[in-house]
């Protein structure tokens, strides 16, 4: 079956990166699309980027600056097709990303969630990419069974935001992504999905996925729980969560609550990094990396990050 996608493509601020990500979309061998591009109040020349564009699949719409989640959740409400397919204004897909994500729909219509894997690429122009031959016994297609575990166990999504897709009757129904949500409202998306509905997923890296790029949330200073782990725990707490998931969503609370305390230790933000290095849910689960994290509290974050940079050079 030949499905049509309504891609969302939310934008701010990224007038040097908004060309590849839309000429990706152009170039892509299956062509059955719109194209959405939401300014959210950009300031920079990202609008006359997108006007240079004269294809009729691709229209702008403007807002005043309101934060990825609302952008991308008016994009989807003006969406025409059945299947929404999202990629940040910095990313771009290799060109047989939507066939394949085709054909995964028709190996899976039951899902709630489609992801592809992806290419990561580092400021130092190192590319690399997660190998997931192990996942389906060699195949290249098939369905996570536990989302919540691989998440946890990865220590990140198998795929990015650029490389997930979903139908538009489950944005509707879940309510889209959260307004207001600096940073993991994407992963908070995808877990209320997973927590009721199929993940398929599709192991050959088909997005590329830019790590250092100005605006980005790796230089975000968070000094609360991130928007996935309150969702998880909320959802815990009135029952939400099946029997089945119950030990792997409780395992990535606390992955994500690490991975705030990593977040702290970067950003120099120490004292709320060991506020959260006494929560029980992270010491018994990631006992070694605990000690570890607490050693990179103690170090003068000037000290940390140049052995950091130091190391990233070496590897």
């Amino acid at each position: 079956m030949d499905n049509f996608f309504s891609i969302i493509i939310p934008l701010y601020n990224k007038a040097e990166y908004i060309d590849r990500a839309i000429l990706s979309v152009l170039n892509q061998t299956y062509q059955n699309f719109e194209l959405i591009v939401v300014n959210d109040g950009s300031t920079d020349n990202s609008i006359q980027e997108v006007n240079r564009f004269t294809d009729n699949r691709i229209s702008l719409i403007d807002q005043i600056n309101q934060g990825v989640s609302v952008a991308r959740n008016n994009g989807i409400n003006k969406a025409i097709y059945k299947y929404i397919a999202v990629l940040d204004a910095d990313d771009s897909w290799e060109a047989s990303f939507l066939l394949e994500l085709n054909n995964l729909i028709n190996l899976f219509p039951d899902a709630g969630l489609y992801g592809l894997n992806s290419f990561y690429h580092y400021e130092n122009g190192k590319v690399s990419s997660q190998n997931y031959d192990w996942l389906f016994n060699g195949k290249k297609n098939g369905i996570i069974n536990d989302f919540f575990m691989l998440f946890s166990k990865l220590g990140k999504s198998p795929f990015p935001n650029s490389g997930t897709c979903f139908p538009i009757e489950v944005f509707r129904e879940l309510g889209g992504y959260h307004a207001g949500i600096k940073i993991t409202e994407d992963s908070d998306f995808w877990c209320r999905i997973a927590l009721t509905r199929k993940v398929a997923f599709h192991i050959n890296p088909l997005v590329n996925y830019y790590l250092e790029t100005p605006n980005n949330t790796r230089s975000y200073i968070g000094n609360k729980d991130y928007q996935v782990s309150t969702t998880l725990q909320n959802l815990l707490k009135q029952g939400k969560v099946p029997t089945i998931f119950n030990k792997s969503v409780k395992k990535l609370i606390a992955f994500q609550q690490l991975s705030l305390v990593k977040r702290a230790i970067l950003t120099g933000n120490s004292k709320f990094a060991l506020r959260k290095l006494f929560d029980l849910r992270i010491v018994s689960n990631y006992p070694f990396v605990s000690i570890l994290h607490f050693c990179f509290t103690l170090i003068p974050h000037r000290v940390f990050i140049f052995l950091r940079k130091s190391l990233n050079k070496l590897s």
